[in-house]
């Protein structure tokens, strides 16, 4: 779990610059455990699986995002 990550980018790019958060995926899954994720792309590699998209959360404005997870094994997605 220490290897899987969730970042939040809150503001848009301006001037080649953007601001966000990165959480551990235990400290999103704690801080937003009703959020959702819409997945717009994914991509899988040998032990990385990574997923775009925008988080939504408590009726607030929809935040774009990534969330990064490292894998053993499969990686099952159940859509």
């Amino acid at each position: 779990m220490e290897e899987c990550h969730a970042l939040f980018f809150d503001k848009g790019m301006e001037n080649g610059a953007f601001s966000g958060v990165r959480y551990n995926l235990q400290e999103y899954l704690e801080k937003y455990p009703d959020a959702e994720f819409e997945i717009i792309t994914d991509t899988y590699n040998m032990t990385i699986t990574v997923m775009e998209g925008y988080i939504y959360r408590d009726g607030q404005e929809a935040m774009a995002g990534i969330i990064s997870l490292w894998t053993l094994g499969e990686v099952i997605a159940d859509f």
